[in-house]
């Protein structure tokens, strides 16, 4: 989360039927598995690439993708599991009218901004630290750095819900596991959900050989097996951010890109995201730039996860507050799902 060289994480996917999988195939003209690293190394490999991401296979019936600001999202995860959990025993909902956001992007800027950098940056790693290892070692090291830079710091009352955690943390540490601040899964549910949306019905997935995802298909089953079979599908979340629960996904199958066309497009359009975002000071200026006005850039139904300066319920697109709170949904619904 933390990688100081890969500050942007990118999950695309893409919807290319066979006949249109050969004929991408056809673009690159070669005896092996297409890969951006090394197409990338010579000439006639980033033409081929700037040819693809330029072409009429670059639209949004055909992909969906999500980039995420790393460090944005540690700043949410602190958000979520520390900071939501002392307002939720306040009564606080902090997710109406994207106040989770709002706190989010407020963490974010202060500690980039105003606050020590360095000391900030030893809260994030502290904080992911006490999260992976659930130990008693690393949760004194994460509030003692808590503490230090709450001293520093004159918005006092944005950190001290964090330092108040303290006295909910093995509540927090209780259901989280190593891969839950990471944001694979969290973003492969949210396109899942958009591609159901779009065409209409439930998806099938193949997706490339991934830890977070193999670790997360027990999540899968148990969420269909949860819900009845006569249980209308409900949208939550507040406003113009919610989610289809149960979720609409028929299936999911880890393969080997080698074998799969499609994996291999949705490869190399993520690594040509991160790339641009993650080598914006490195070489191949050039390519980096035509990367940045091809199409892939211009996808109107890009997701993102990132830092905004406009954090009005408005802006955000939550003014209304209306929905269902995705937390209290799922305890109130399947209570068997949250006890020991």
């Amino acid at each position: 989360m933390l990688n100081k060289d890969q500050k942007v994480f990118v999950l695309a996917s893409v919807n290319y039927d066979i006949s249109s999988q050969e004929e991408i195939k056809s673009m690159f003209d070669l005896g092996y598995e297409i890969h951006f690293k090394q197409l990338k190394n010579s000439s006639a490999g980033r033409k081929r690439i700037l040819s693809f991401l330029n072409s009429s296979w670059i639209n949004e019936e055909h992909i969906i993708i999500y980039y995420v600001n790393k460090e944005f999202a540690t700043c949410g995860n602190i958000v979520d599991l520390l900071i939501e959990t002392v307002f939720h025993h306040k009564g606080y909902d902090l997710y109406i009218h994207g106040r989770h956001i709002a706190y989010t992007n407020w963490i974010f800027y202060l500690g980039n901004l105003y606050w020590n950098k360095n000391l900030f940056k030893n809260f994030f790693e502290a904080f992911v630290a006490m999260i992976r290892n659930k130990d008693a070692v690393s949760i004194n090291n994460s509030y003692t750095i808590t503490e230090e830079l709450y001293s520093q710091i004159d918005e006092k009352e944005i950190l001290d819900p964090v330092r108040k955690s303290k006295n909910h943390i093995q509540e927090v540490l209780s259901v989280v596991d190593r891969f839950s601040i990471d944001v694979t899964f969290s973003t492969f549910l949210v396109l899942c959900d958009k591609w159901a949306k779009q065409i209409g019905s439930k998806i099938d997935v193949r997706f490339d050989q991934s830890k977070q995802i193999e670790h997360y298909s027990r999540y899968i089953e148990k969420t269909l097996e949860l819900v009845p079979k006569t249980s209308k599908t409900t949208e939550i979340g507040y406003d113009n951010r919610t989610m289809s629960f149960h979720h609409q996904i028929s299936s999911v199958k880890l393969v080997n890109s080698t074998d799969e066309m499609g994996v291999q497009c949705a490869d190399l359009i993520a690594s040509a995201i991160a790339f641009a975002y993650n080598n914006e000071e490195g070489k191949m200026e050039k390519f980096l730039k035509q990367i940045k006005v091809s199409k892939l850039f211009q996808l109107s139904n890009a997701q993102s996860l990132w830092p905004t300066d406009d954090v009005s319920p408005k802006a955000l697109g939550l003014e209304k507050g209306e929905g269902i709170n995705p937390l209290d949904f799922l305890i109130h619904n399947f209570p068997q799902a949250f006890k020991d």
